[in-house]
């Protein structure tokens, strides 16, 4: 029996920008959801720290691992401190001491409502207005569906 020739297999070509496409689409997929499953493991493993930590003088919970894991050897809750300003309180001290006018300083501000009011009323120009709120650009890459 004579032997039959088989087709040369064709391989279908994959356009290298899509190929990069999906593996961009499926890196992301695997980040959202390992970004998920970590978020959901350090909340419980705060909430852990928390519970069976110990307070150290700089208010930071630590929490001593039975064993080392990849170098680590504690979990801690660090405390962080910010200062904020309480306006309000900060100029009835102030007032009442009397050093509003030396630590009270007032600074300009633009009324944006005000300036369209005087463009439409024909007192600035559009000139004016795109000198003083320049445009400027930002882009985001979004992978669409539609």
């Amino acid at each position: 029996m004579p032997k039959i020739a088989k087709p040369p297999r064709v391989v279908p070509v994959v356009d290298p920008l899509i190929q990069k496409f999906r593996d961009f689409i499926s890196f992301k997929t695997r980040i959202d959801s390992l970004t998920k499953e970590q978020n959901s493991l350090k909340e419980e493993l705060n909430q852990y720290v928390i519970e069976n930590g110990v307070e150290d003088d700089r208010g930071h919970i630590n929490f001593e691992l039975p064993e080392e894991v990849e170098g680590f050897r504690r979990l801690q809750r660090q405390r962080k401190v910010s200062l904020g300003l309480d306006i309000d309180a900060a100029i009835l001290i102030l007032t009442k001491k009397g050093l509003a006018d030396r630590c009270i300083k007032s600074i300009p501000t633009v009324a944006e409502d005000e300036v369209m009011a005087a463009l439409y009323e024909g007192k600035l120009t559009e000139e004016d207005i795109d000198t003083m709120f320049p445009k400027r650009v930002t882009w985001a890459f979004i992978p669409k569906k539609d």
